[in-house]
């Protein structure tokens, strides 16, 4: 009786896991980022879903549907990516659409907060890209501690609350088996420095 309750207990904190990790996956978290981020910083609520609905056409679609494509193909081993070297691509694929998107918003004279969130963007990609090479890093948390890092700069007190969800989105990839902890901190390491830097030589 005792090991049927622990087993049930054990998978209702991996199907709490699994919805944490749909929540703040890292397509969907940056969404409203950037709007908050732009309106914060006075662009209109126009002009912010203008230029996000744009980002996710050129950048979270192409992600999306590649990621689609790899679990239904089997080139990937899951939704999450779990095999270090299948992660290449990935990146590869991941940081084309990210410069292509920060050309288009310079081109464009996007407003210069979502710009620096796209230098940012590459910059972490590229070292992502680096560290692949050697370990996993959590690009959940990668995404949360770099939207933490806009949003703490551009709206703190959503900030705040952001940076108390990161450690349970950390949880959850733990609990699923996805990262260890050392490639969690790193994935907040990387975000959170490339976003202090960049904003802080941008804004």
């Amino acid at each position: 009786m005792e090991r049927v309750m622990t087993k049930s207990k054990a998978s209702q904190a991996d199907r709490i896991a699994e919805m944490v990790s749909y929540i703040f996956h890292p397509l969907l978290v940056v969404v409203p980022t950037l709007v908050i981020a732009m309106v914060s910083l006075g662009s209109t609520l126009g002009q912010a879903i203008f230029w996000t609905v744009l980002s996710i056409a050129i950048v979270n679609l192409p992600m999306a549907l590649l990621l689609f494509w790899g679990v239904r193909s089997g080139k990937y081993s899951d939704a999450s990516v779990s095999i270090r070297e299948q992660r290449t691509s990935i990146y590869a694929v991941g940081g084309t659409c990210l410069v292509i998107l920060l050309a288009v918003l310079i081109i464009g004279k996007a407003p210069v907060v979502i710009i620096a969130c796209l230098v940012s963007a590459v910059i972490a990609t590229v070292l992502g890209y680096w560290i692949n090479r050697h370990t996993k890093l959590s690009l959940h948390s990668a995404a949360m501690a770099g939207c933490t890092a806009v949003l703490l700069w551009t709206a703190p007190v959503l900030g705040v609350v952001m940076a108390i969800f990161a450690p349970l989105v950390g949880w959850a990839r733990i609990r699923l088996k996805h990262h260890t902890p050392v490639q969690i901190l790193i994935g907040w390491m990387v975000s959170m420095i490339c976003v202090f830097i960049v904003f802080r030589l941008m804004l």
